[in-house]
């Protein structure tokens, strides 16, 4: 589980840099900063519990706050068109984007919560 909290950490460390000339990336590099973070340290065996559930509980009040745009995006757009470029009459396209980003991380962070407790380093006991 390591290698795939190590590849989870990278696709998120990939959102991060993808925000960087995002217009607002002083909100979502800290966001998806934060789950790239604590999935490299579940990689390397030092998992965080409590810092797993303070991600799940913010990514899914994330996700659940932007839901609605997704609502209006598959009802004015008929789901398609999500990459289209950006416009303010069409703002549900940019808070559908971002509602798929923090479904994303929530899953990680729900198969780190899951599975991250079984991968702490081990240590080895002095006789």
């Amino acid at each position: 589980m390591k290698i795939v909290f190590a590849i989870f950490s990278f696709i998120l460390f990939c959102f991060v840099a993808l925000q960087l000339n995002d217009p607002d990336p002083i909100l979502w590099v800290p966001i998806y900063g934060y789950g790239a973070l604590v999935l490299a340290l579940s990689a390397l065996g030092k998992y965080n519990k409590w810092a797993t559930i303070i991600g799940i509980v913010g990514y899914a009040t994330g996700a659940a706050y932007l839901f609605p745009s997704v609502i209006d995006w598959l009802d004015k757009e008929n789901g398609q068109n999500l990459m289209e470029r950006m416009v303010d009459s069409k703002m549900y396209i940019e808070e559908t984007r971002e509602c798929g980003g923090l479904i994303i991380a929530l899953s990680f962070l729900m198969v780190n919560y899951v599975f991250g407790k079984d991968v702490k380093v081990k240590r080895k006991v002095k006789p």
